[in-house]
């Protein structure tokens, strides 16, 4: 029900660009929110199994029709929601360099469609030290990935005598540091407002009540919590890549709101989550509205 709501909502902006990205953006985030169903019950983030993960991914890509027809983005979210299967698969595990290879080529491939996904080296570094498997294996592990795609390129450039992927990447190294500020309206401001409260209350149950979960399961949460933070920094600091920063950002989110109203179980808690789902509906039918007016 709720993956014919996310292409329903969609129907009213086919036909504004190509079929291949509207279909194609439907097909991708739909296995990105499949990930994030695989890494609640494989890893442990949410003790019983869920499918909310998945619907509040998808809520938030399929009311947002910056979305729709937004190819990059979903490429980019579906590849980090791929390498967070390979980091959480390392959570103390210091001999796991077969996973971190994995890791590094896929971002690094990646990074040639989306650069900044260059970025998730240093956090996922991060993530693995906070989980007990950073040392020098699994560091140049992730390294020899990196080498290998450049050295493939190498060959290959030296086989066609051509070397404009080089000089196309410079390019592109170049402007992960150019940064333009994200202007906020009304609809942005209250959609942050909004996910900031549920961010705040989902930490409150994270860091005060997180006696009650696994030591695996709050360790890996709250790295999710700091990485929202800096997603979001991203978002804010580079306006000329808003969309896919969003569509990342969505990832952990996702997850921290899901875990949130799996154990709600009080009123208020109940009606929050009924507000929710309300609040990212309604933005989607002011957008028909305006569409239509």
């Amino acid at each position: 029900m709720a993956f014919l709501l996310f292409v329903a909502l969609r129907i009213p902006w086919l036909g504004e660009g190509s079929p291949l990205e509207f279909w194609g953006s439907i097909l991708i985030q739909s296995g990105t929110a499949l990930f994030l169903l695989y890494l609640t019950q494989v890893y442990g983030i949410i003790r019983q199994k869920t499918l909310l993960p998945a619907f509040f991914y998808l809520l938030l890509a399929g009311t947002n029709p910056l979305f729709f027809y937004d190819l990059r983005g979903s490429i980019s979210a579906f590849l980090v929601a791929f390498c967070l299967i390979f980091l959480f698969n390392t959570y103390h595990r210091p001999l796991s360099q077969r996973s971190v290879l994995n890791m590094a080529l896929i971002l690094t491939v990646g990074s040639f469609y989306w650069v900044p996904l260059l970025f998730f080296f240093p956090l996922f570094w991060y993530g693995m030290y906070r989980f007990k498997s950073l040392n020098c294996k699994t560091f140049f592990s992730g390294l020899t990935g990196i080498i290998l795609v450049f050295l493939f390129l190498l060959a290959w450039s030296v086989y066609k005598n051509d070397w404009t992927i080089f000089v196309q990447v410079r390019s592109d190294w170049a402007a992960l540091f150019d940064f333009q500020f994200f202007s906020v309206g009304i609809k942005e401001g209250m959609m942050i407002i909004f996910l900031t409260f549920l961010y705040i209350l989902s930490g409150i149950k994270i860091f005060m009540a997180g006696i009650a979960e696994k030591v695996q399961t709050v360790n890996v949460l709250r790295y999710l919590y700091g990485l929202i933070w800096i997603l979001f920094v991203f978002f804010l600091i580079q306006n000329q890549w808003d969309r896919e920063w969003l569509s990342v950002l969505y990832i952990p989110v996702s997850l921290l709101v899901a875990h949130y109203f799996t154990f709600s179980s009080k009123r208020g808690e109940l009606w929050l989550f009924l507000l929710t789902i309300l609040f990212f509906l309604s933005n989607v039918c002011m957008a028909v509205i305006e569409r239509f007016s």
